[in-house]
């Protein structure tokens, strides 16, 4: 299907729900609302330098997809989709949150970012995206939302967005630190310690397999050598 349809030219747009409704309909407001936000994210991931910045950002900015799609389906009976927000998505920005506010040290009260262009791109999407929660609260009071994730993830999203503003308004001396701290965070977690032993286990035996073979397996050119003696025996 082409980028230009024709078919909103009467002030009406679809929904994924399958309905024809008023550009101005809280479905289309709430789905306007997360691609504005998800715009500004990416601006802010444009311009930040830190490679954790990013990485979040993108991921952020995949969920903020999935959330559009709920959102258009909301009060409809059109398509099923394959994938939503749940609690997993909400977990993994509550502990990015808790990880990143006790590396941080957060100052108290308000913060007036600008120090830093991403600290400040950044601000501008958390208003965005508490904009967008905004409208899927009033389409939740409305019961065109079932399922409690998206009120959950938008709220978290603005948190983490704060706290992700208040690392890059950090020198990049602190933003190493601060990334040191958050290392040892993540490897202070009983999940991960686990995981990096059974990795550890796993490389220990590749390598131990490895030399066994070299070991004792005949080199190719000795195989080949071995052959071709054969060869001259056997005329």
């Amino acid at each position: 299907m082409g980028i230009s349809t024709k078919k909103g030219d009467d002030g009406y747009t679809g929904t994924l729900g399958g309905e024809r409704v008023p550009k101005y309909h809280i479905v289309t407001e709430a789905v306007g609302n997360v691609d504005e936000a998800n715009s500004l994210l990416g601006l802010a991931r444009a311009s930040s330098k830190e490679k954790r910045t990013k990485r979040i950002l993108l991921q952020v900015q995949k969920h903020l997809f999935i959330i559009g799609a709920e959102l258009s389906t909301a009060g409809g009976h059109g398509k099923t989709l394959r994938k939503e927000i749940s609690p997993a998505e909400v977990v993994w920005l509550e502990k990015l949150i808790d990880d990143m506010e006790e590396a941080l040290a957060l100052p108290p009260g308000f913060v007036a970012f600008g120090g830093e262009e991403c600290s400040a791109k950044l601000d501008v999407a958390r208003t965005a995206v508490r904009k967008a929660e905004r409208t899927a609260v009033k389409m939740s009071g409305e019961k065109l939302i079932e399922r409690p994730f998206v009120l959950k993830y938008l709220n978290r999203l603005s948190d983490l967005l704060f706290v992700l503003a208040c690392y890059e308004e950090k020198s990049s001396e602190d933003r190493r630190r601060i990334g040191h701290a958050l290392l040892r965070l993540r490897f202070s977690d009983p999940a991960m310690r686990r995981f990096a032993i059974f990795a550890i286990a796993v490389i220990f035996i590749l390598v131990v397999v490895i030399i066994l073979v070299l070991m004792f397996h005949r080199p190719v050119s000795d195989t080949m050598k071995h052959m071709q003696e054969m060869g001259v025996m056997l005329r």
